[in-house]
């Protein structure tokens, strides 16, 4: 009976320790939980308080318009200011093409080509170099008609020589692209034309320029540019009518106007010889292309003097074969070893610059209704364009670039 008791007295001391060792841990733990979450000491008397720290908090993929503070501004604009003090006052092409991003070309460099931008005697534009067709030209935010003719890559383009410079009251140039708006024609971009619609007043244009240079034959200058328009627009604070009419004129200029291409190496006989396009009865005495000379015809004393020697490499050669012999006739062409006739000079007929007439109009108007509600709004466009380009007439005998086998 007495060990018993003592047992449970063991027992009940044991109970009581362990009891005391998890009732000492709980309140550390408390303790130490109470000591992370206390607020920080108030500031003495006088002291100022710390400034709270504000982190910066770049979100992606937001349709909130970025600040151009912030960062980069995706926008190029140019409004009416900007556009009078570049002084490209011509076309919109040309006001548009000297923004650095943009690339720009009313006609083709050669006239027998239809160039990047288009056919001759029409303007396209293209940002960052990429092809027209991925450029989205808009009209007060929406769609214009395209352009009847195509560029050289097949794709349809607006033709902003139709659209007059002083009529624009602002333009908006997405720099990036917009292909998930506008679509796959928005890839390079988007430039967006906002045209005049309230306009107060009337304003006339008139501009004329011409070369100094003159044209080679002495007629005096012949490069000749001449443009018009008239700005006019009336209304109130519910109503306004904008309209604009212009004309725009430019002479064509030869090949020939220049002396610098009057006799360009673009003969079917020419007197330089290190830049010739040459027909094979022109070579008067040739070596074939395994350097075997060949019979020489009968030459007059004349003839001779009027020859020079010239070589071209063999045909399949590496570039360190000797090049064969020919003799060529500066100012005549062969037709046959008996007879001469003058060499054909292709830039007495060939046009440097097109001839270009365009004249049209513009309309607008537009009523507000219960207080901008509801507005009812409608624009014309007419243009009329006439281009004039000429090519020269084929020249008798095929030609041969300089360095192929004359045979």
């Amino acid at each position: 009976m007495e060990k018993l008791m003592i047992k449970n007295v063991l027992n009940k001391l044991g109970f009581v320790r362990i009891a005391l060792v998890a009732g000492a841990g709980f309140p550390f733990i408390i303790a130490t939980n109470g000591f992370a979450q206390a607020p920080p000491p108030p500031p003495a008397p006088g002291a100022a308080a710390p400034a709270a720290e504000v982190e910066r908090v770049i979100v992606t993929g937001s349709l909130i318009p970025t600040a151009e503070e912030v960062g980069p501004n995706p926008i190029f604009a140019l409004n009416r200011d900007l556009i009078n003090k570049s002084g490209a006052g011509t076309t919109t092409e040309q006001l548009l093409q000297r923004q650095p991003i943009m690339n720009g070309s009313n006609i083709p460099v050669n006239n027998n080509g239809t160039g990047q931008s288009g056919p001759t005697g029409s303007a396209a534009i293209a940002l960052h170099g990429l092809d027209p067709g991925a450029t989205l030209v808009l009209v007060d935010r929406r769609r214009v008609a395209p352009f009847p003719g195509s560029a050289n890559s097949g794709y349809a383009f607006v033709d902003l020589t139709s659209l007059p410079i002083t009529a624009v009251q602002s333009i908006d140039i997405l720099k990036d692209g917009a292909s998930t708006t506008y679509g796959a024609d928005a890839v390079a971009g988007v430039v967006n034309l906002n045209m005049y619609k309230d306009y107060r007043g009337a304003q006339v244009t008139i501009q004329y320029g011409d070369s100094a240079t003159g044209n080679a034959t002495g007629n005096g200058s012949d490069d000749a540019e001449y443009r018009g328009d008239l700005l006019f627009g009336v209304g109130n604070d519910t109503t306004s009518i904008t309209g604009d009419i212009f004309y725009y004129k430019h002479h064509d200029m030869f090949n020939h106007d220049r002396q610098n291409s009057l006799n360009p190496p673009f003969l079917s006989s020419n007197a330089v010889p290190w830049n010739l396009q040459l027909q094979t009865q022109a070579i008067l005495h040739p070596f074939d292309i395994n350097g075997n000379p060949q019979p020489p015809p009968v030459l007059t004393p004349a003839q001779l003097a009027r020859t020079t020697n010239f070589g071209t490499a063999p045909d399949n050669s590496n570039g360190l074969t000797p090049a064969s012999d020919y003799i060529y006739d500066l100012g005549t062409r062969v037709r046959s070893f008996g007879g001469l006739l003058p060499g054909f000079n292709f830039n007495l007929y060939s046009s440097s610059y097109p001839r270009q007439e365009r004249w049209g109009g513009y309309t607008a108007f537009e009523h507000k209704i219960c207080d901008d509600q509801l507005r009812l709004f409608g624009d014309f466009y007419y243009v009329e364009a006439k281009t004039h380009d000429e090519l020269a007439p084929d020249a008798t005998g095929n030609f041969v670039t300089p360095g192929s086998p004359t045979r």
